[in-house]
């Protein structure tokens, strides 16, 4: 699902590119939406110019950090350190070095 989403916003990244509105507009030349885009050119740039950047941040979109104890599900883990509830930390044995 999460792929899906992803894919989703980079289609609309793609086709909201403003410099893909020289190939956009001709395509849609005869039809109203055509009509409208070319009478006001420099709406559309702004307005598929905002479109792009919008669906980029979403596309490319950083979680934001987990705080300190907080695992990856949302609550906190059994140890309280961040490693998971299910997990048990892993533990090295120096003493027989």
């Amino acid at each position: 699902m999460k792929m899906a989403k992803k894919s989703f916003w980079a289609v609309l990244a793609l086709l909201s590119c403003p410099c893909h509105l020289a190939v956009i507009l001709p395509l849609l030349a005869g039809t109203s939406v055509g009509a409208y885009l070319i009478r006001h050119q420099s709406l559309a740039i702004g307005l598929f110019t905002v479109l792009f950047f919008c669906s980029l941040m979403m596309m490319i979109g950083k979680r934001k950090p987990m705080r300190t104890g907080e695992t990856e599900s949302g609550g906190l883990g059994k140890t309280g350190n961040g490693h998971g509830a299910c997990c048990v930390p892993f533990q090295t044995n120096h003493e027989d070095e």
